[in-house]
């Protein structure tokens, strides 16, 4: 059995490709998902700021590199949509658990990446947020439906 046939199983189990929910306030969730990918670019930044690198690199790179975070923040904002998009209609509370939390770990990463600070390690969470969005996505039964209307 393969490494990603027994994430997938795993995931199976656990997500247990549950009905949506009906009866759900879509108002909330997207309010709530704006807040937490707020809260988390606000904590990131925070965080990360006294690691910043940018002082000690030429100015064209820096700005080179800035323009590449910017980039992924344009991605990072399309996914971001998407979600917000998705839970305006019913969906499994582990699915939308699973969407905020992978969009976050994108928004964290792109904070770090700002610092210019562990590029290779900042990517690969960036990517890694958005890998994990669309493995969520498997598991969204109301998905497929959504895109077919």
């Amino acid at each position: 059995m393969s490494m990603y046939a027994s994430l997938t199983s795993v995931l199976d189990r656990t997500l247990v490709r549950t009905p949506p929910v009906t009866g759900d306030r879509p108002l909330i969730r997207r309010a709530a998902l704006l807040f937490t990918i707020a809260a988390t670019a606000a904590v990131a930044t925070i965080v990360t700021a006294p690691f910043s690198a940018a002082g000690g690199m030429d100015p064209d790179l820096v700005r080179l590199l800035h323009a590449m975070v910017g980039i992924k923040g344009i991605i990072a904002l399309a996914a971001a949509a998407l979600v917000y998009w998705r839970l305006g209609h019913p969906i499994a509370t582990p699915v939308a658990i699973g969407y905020g939390t992978m969009i976050c770990v994108s928004v964290a990463a792109l904070a770090w990446l700002w610092t210019l600070a562990g590029i290779p390690l900042g990517s690969l969470c960036f990517y890694g947020g958005l890998a994990g969005l669309i493995l969520v996505g498997r598991f969204d039964s109301g998905l497929s439906a959504g895109l077919g209307r």
